[in-house]
């Protein structure tokens, strides 16, 4: 696609940050270029929310503090600015009506994420935005002599670039080094970061913050297989709501949630797992035996005494049945996850002994299972680390190293859990950055 060479802002990445930040830009009447290293713009948003895109959440305003970690405090400026409810009007005004489902997590009413990416592309080409796929951004610098920045694209088939792009201001939205990465990928991905360290920009190293668990018990080499926990090679695909989970490395635990978890052939996912993966030690090969362990709370609204009782009275209505059985009467939703809590051989409730029934009761409220490695980024949903908002202006976005450089979205060292919160998070940051973009840009004192 020819686009012309002077602009007022480029966005680098058509994800949902970059979207965003370009139709803003555009909208308050920036001549914008939209550069994406893939032919099409969006891909990741495509996969959000299974595939329905869970476009924001309703309880941010009140739990963002917890949400975002430690650098929740940055994200203040942007997500007072705009908010979740200014999301579903926004989506509403491109014909994309919302409504909300449990936890507070908002999706479009046609469940696909196709209805938000097409919205967004129709807004930003409806307003004549220029794009530009299969083109990611390989390097950029300040042009002294035109006193614009000049960005060097690498044209698709071709191993160097052919010329560059001049423009007043550059956002840069690269995304994050995760979510299923091929390894053909992994360059362009890291392309933005590489851009913004040599603009002086420090980048937090990268670690997986939403991903899957993977268990020591499930691994395919058999000297690392636990045998009391080989039931659950049949877990695969269970799901059991409501549980708290933590993590503990050399027996001191480092966090702690709710959820819904689900068992794989690898591990564990779902909220509850995926929520604790961003306190993985970033240690390189497998962790050694109980180094990290990964706990499951199946009642965490019951204290053992209580779990004991329940156990206990269970017991004595079914004496003649086996303690699998009488598990899955007690406590309805473990279902399956029976013989994780008694590993052992199965046995009739009568002769199960007061020690066994302690050990029984301690795996209900505290199962922990052996964490095999720290999970591949090329696994994660949601990357922790990029660069550090320390160098970031929380108001516009704007770099506080290099003027008319602008950055939005899961380029910058924010995560979110699980739940609408980074598709709130590259919303909010988008808007700020393409307004602050295009108001730096269309300044008069800039002009050509």
């Amino acid at each position: 696609m020819t686009a012309p060479k002077i602009l007022d802002v480029i966005v680098v990445g058509g994800g949902a940050a970059g979207l965003m930040a370009a139709c803003t830009a555009r909208q308050e009447g920036a001549d914008v270029l939209l550069l994406e290293k893939n032919r099409l713009p969006g891909q990741k948003l495509l996969l959000t929310g299974h595939g329905r895109c869970n476009l924001t959440n309703i309880r941010i305003p009140d739990n963002f503090i917890q949400a975002y970690h430690e650098n929740a405090r940055f994200l203040t400026s942007a997500l007072t600015a705009f908010s979740p409810e200014d999301v579903r009007e926004y989506f509403l005004s491109l014909g994309v009506p919302t409504h909300e489902e449990d936890a507070g997590r908002i999706f479009p009413d046609t469940e696909k994420a196709e209805t938000v990416l097409n919205a967004l592309v129709k807004k930003y080409l409806d307003m004549d935005g220029k794009y530009a796929g299969s083109m990611p951004a390989e390097r950029i610098h300040f042009d002294e002599d035109h006193g614009l920045w000049a960005v060097f694209p690498l044209a698709p088939n071709q191993e160097k670039n052919d010329g560059c792009f001049f423009a007043k201001s550059v956002i840069l939205c690269g995304g994050g080094k995760s979510y299923f990465m091929h390894a053909a990928d992994e360059g362009l991905a890291g392309d933005a970061y590489r851009i913004a360290e040599s603009l002086g920009h420090e980048i937090v190293p990268f670690q997986p913050a939403l991903a899957p668990i993977l268990l020591a018990a499930l691994t395919k080499d058999p000297t690392r297989r636990i045998n009391d926990e080989e039931s659950l090679d049949t877990m695969a695909g269970v799901t059991i709501p409501d549980v708290g989970t933590s993590l503990w490395v050399d027996g001191k635990k480092l966090a702690n949630t709710k959820g819904d978890l689900l068992f794989t052939h690898q591990g564990v996912s779902g909220p509850a797992a995926m929520e604790l993966s961003r306190y993985l030690p970033a240690e390189k090969g497998l962790y050694p035996k109980e180094h990290v362990q990964f706990c499951i709370d199946f009642l965490p609204g019951k204290n053992q005494e209580k779990v004991d009782k329940d156990l206990l009275k269970a017991i004595e209505e079914h004496p003649n049945m086996s303690i699998r059985k009488i598990l899955t009467i007690a406590f309805l939703h473990i279902l399956k996850s029976a013989s994780l809590v008694w590993p052992k051989e199965d046995k009739p409730g009568h002769s199960v002994t007061k020690t066994e029934r302690a050990y029984i009761v301690e795996r209900l409220k505290k199962l922990p299972l052996d964490v095999e490695k720290c999970t591949p980024l090329n696994m994660a949903y949601v990357t922790r680390g990029g660069v550090s908002v320390k160098g970031i202006d929380p108001k516009t976005m704007g770099s506080k190293l290099a003027a008319g450089i602008f950055f939005a979205g899961e380029i910058m060292d924010i995560d979110g859990i699980s739940g609408g919160y980074n598709l709130q998070c590259a919303w909010s940051t988008g808007r700020a950055a393409g307004l602050a973009a295009a108001e730096y840009s269309l300044d008069n004192s800039r002009s050509i």
